[in-house]
């Protein structure tokens, strides 16, 4: 806008009117004291000197910039930038005012969100994943190593603890990041399917391939190709799967076209792949090949630290998505939460908050909100027991401990006792005890 001398409104935009609601034909030969503007700190209202500091004759001071707020004609709190020139004469005398206001609500709403992403990056790990706990640490640093490499991985744990995440996790922590990251449910599909899906086929290799059709690992190039559940692969896809990690070749199904395969390939499985190789269902020489490097990750009951954290973040997702604005858990509910053991980690957490977005009338989940098998009077103790015996089991299944059990398995945690302890399903003092009885000393610096 222009004002006169007597900060009189003479020339208004359209732009002008959009912010504040006033017209041209309204506005024009106002007093500039038809706008509210107010101090953005104390809410006071910003008088005419302020609003109209028209300087003396001789030099230009320059522009001269405010920020501070205006309320619109439709009662609504704008936060502007109010910047104000002088226009003077062909002899420098002031004869005006140009004022420019500069609309700062997307800059307030970036900084909101910016806000609100790093209220709910407090305590988070790599990529998605979530969690302070010493477990979740030695994860991280799994996480790390990987990503600064580029052999084959394989995250190992049970069902709803985010080995996708972790995937992800290492695909971005690597120098192919820039590149896909192409995902495969290896349980989801039958034998043929699956190698359909991940080699491609050309037409008429088998009934219904009306057309060519790349497969997974051609859409992967350059970058990852990530198989849940590998566990459940055939012993004929496993042989076809061998051939890429070996010679980085494969065909498309009904074709004999040689390809070559750039990729990296991060493979998952909540089976122990040690027991399906001594029961004949897995190769051995294609575990060997996957299972250069592993993330073991822990369930849900042995990182119960960091159970308020997920609950926040699942809280703020849901509140997002839903529209409500659910911000706390009543006391009963979160003992609840934090007594039950999570059979289904991770994934089972989740599935409950979203379930007590259903049913919470207010902005406090309670404890009849929560589904029943957790609310209820030692809901999940039978299964966390189970549970705690199938995680043991899980880690315990290639045999009893030895001393090159236990050497190799330090090796592989980098001499962390802790984390050996807990791969291995037994106790701290057990790992120290093998220790001392075997003679085994640590590298200096571990």
């Amino acid at each position: 806008m222009v004002l006169d001398r007597g900060c009189r409104i003479r020339r208004w935009n359209r732009a002008m009117e959009a912010l504040t609601g006033y017209t041209e034909s309204e506005i024009i030969g106002k007093s500039c004291n038809i706008l509210d503007f107010r101090d953005s700190k104390t809410g006071r209202n910003l008088d005419v000197e302020k609003q109209c500091f028209i300087s003396g004759e001789g030099g230009d001071p320059g522009p001269r910039e405010l920020e501070c707020t205006l309320l619109n004609r439709q009662g609504e709190t704008v936060p502007v930038s109010k910047v104000t020139r002088v226009i003077r004469d062909s002899v420098g005398r002031s004869v005006g005012l140009l004022e420019v206001l500069v609309d700062l609500r997307p800059l307030r709403k970036l900084e909101q969100e910016i806000l609100d992403l790093k209220k709910t990056d407090q305590g988070n790990g790599p990529g998605r994943l979530i969690g302070n706990s010493r477990p979740m640490q030695d994860v991280y640093q799994r996480i790390k190593l990987a990503g600064d490499s580029d052999v084959n991985v394989l995250i190992e744990g049970e069902t709803g603890t985010g080995k996708e995440l972790i995937a992800e996790a290492i695909h971005e922590a690597s120098h192919r990041s820039g590149k896909p990251l192409v995902k495969v449910n290896c349980s989801a599909l039958s034998e043929n399917l699956l190698e359909s899906e991940l080699f491609g086929h050309v037409r008429g290799s088998f009934t219904g391939a009306v057309n060519d059709k790349a497969g997974r690992i051609e859409s992967a190039e350059g970058g990852t190709l990530f198989l849940d559940e590998i566990g459940d692969v055939s012993p004929m896809i496993q042989l076809k799967l061998l051939r890429v990690l070996q010679e980085h070749e494969y065909e498309r199904v009904g074709e004999s076209v040689t390809r070559r395969a750039d990729i990296r390939i991060i493979a998952a499985t909540h089976r122990s792949l040690r027991q399906r190789v001594a029961e004949g269902k897995f190769r051995e020489d294609f575990f060997y090949r996957i299972h250069v490097f592993s993330v073991s990750v822990p369930p849900l009951r042995e990182r119960k630290v960091d159970i308020p954290l997920l609950c926040e973040s699942f809280i703020r997702r849901m509140n997002k998505r839903t529209g409500k604005q659910i911000d706390c858990l009543l006391p009963e509910a979160r003992k609840a939460i934090m007594d039950y053991c999570w059979p289904g980690n991770v994934r089972e957490l989740e599935n409950a908050v979203e379930h007590a977005f259903v049913t919470c009338p207010d902005h406090c989940i309670r404890l009849d909100d929560l589904p029943f098998e957790i609310r209820s009077a030692g809901g999940g103790s039978a299964e966390c027991s189970a549970g705690k015996r199938a995680g043991k089991a899980y880690r315990m299944q290639a045999g009893p401990l030895t001393r090159e059990k236990l050497l190799s398995t330090l090796q592989a945690c980098d001499w962390n006792r802790t984390e050996a302890a807990r791969r291995l399903g037994v106790d701290r003092t057990t790992v120290w005890r093998k220790l001392k009885l075997w003679d085994i000393d640590a590298p200096k610096g571990s």
